[in-house]
């Protein structure tokens, strides 16, 4: 899965201070000027000088730490360097990374990112010209008794298409895709599925193996029917007439797909 999580260096309260001397430092033997460093460490110009004239030692695992953080302000120009406290009853020291609570994964979470990292396997580099809509191709997927998008994987900013074929993605993310999260969960119980992804809609639906029905305008399910495999809504005024497939998880729905362009050949 591709992170956009934060990226943090825990030191000791007491060590903070010499890890702003050690930076300011290497920076400065990079090339980089006092106005810069100051601006990125929040310090003021007088103080960044101190600390680049001080002579002071600093502990050898600083000045690593320091040395590997200035190499990324060097490399990533758009870096923010914070320092926060924190309070804790663990002894924290070392690389970690932040993340928001919806990001964090479990091992329920985690099978989810793994069903759908297979699911677009499944369909990479596969010709699926018929079956693009004009908006994003997205698949979802929810986790056991999900109450919420947060309990919804899905690709961020949707399936990658070139040249009619599904060829990469920029991650995974639960709580993302709002529309089909909440169609998912609209209609998780009420035709037992755990799995959605949007296509183009099917014109003469009558004509392939799969068991269809239809969406209102406001998406709602139109009747009684169980066990679909495809919905298809007509469009509405601004909403492009579309069709979600529907799976037990996002490789069955993929397995459907697979199929389906098959059958419009």
């Amino acid at each position: 899965m591709t992170n956009m999580v934060e990226e943090a260096f825990f030191v000791n309260a007491h060590d903070t201070i010499y890890l702003k001397k050690a930076i300011a430092k290497a920076l400065y033997n990079k090339n980089i000027d006092q106005l810069k460093i100051s601006l990125l460490l929040k310090l003021s110009q007088p103080m960044v000088s101190n600390y680049i004239s001080s002579n002071e030692e600093i502990p050898k695992n600083i000045s690593q730490l320091a040395e590997n953080i200035s190499e990324k302000i060097q490399n990533e120009n758009s870096i923010n360097f914070h320092t926060c406290l924190s309070i804790s009853d663990k002894h924290l020291e070392g690389r970690y990374f932040i993340a928001k609570k919806n990001e964090i994964i479990s091992d329920d979470k985690n099978k989810i990112v793994d069903n759908l990292t297979e699911a677009f396997y499944l369909l990479k580099g596969r010709d699926i010209s018929g079956l693009i809509p004009e908006v994003k191709i997205n698949i979802a997927m929810l986790k056991e008794n999900a109450e919420n998008s947060e309990d919804i994987a899905a690709f961020l900013n949707g399936l990658i298409i070139t040249d009619d074929r599904v060829t990469s993605y920029n991650g995974i993310r639960f709580g993302k895709s709002k529309h089909l999260s909440s169609l998912l969960l609209s209609l998780k119980d009420i035709l037992n599925i755990k799995a959605i992804m949007n296509i183009a809609y099917i014109k003469n639906p009558e004509k392939i193996n799969f068991k269809y029905g239809y969406l209102t305008k406001n998406f709602k399910l139109n009747g009684n029917e169980k066990n679909l495999d495809i919905l298809l809504h007509k469009g509405d005024f601004g909403i492009e007439p579309c069709a979600y497939i529907l799976g037990k998880d996002a490789v069955d729905v993929v397995n459907k797909v697979v199929k389906l362009k098959e059958a419009i050949k």
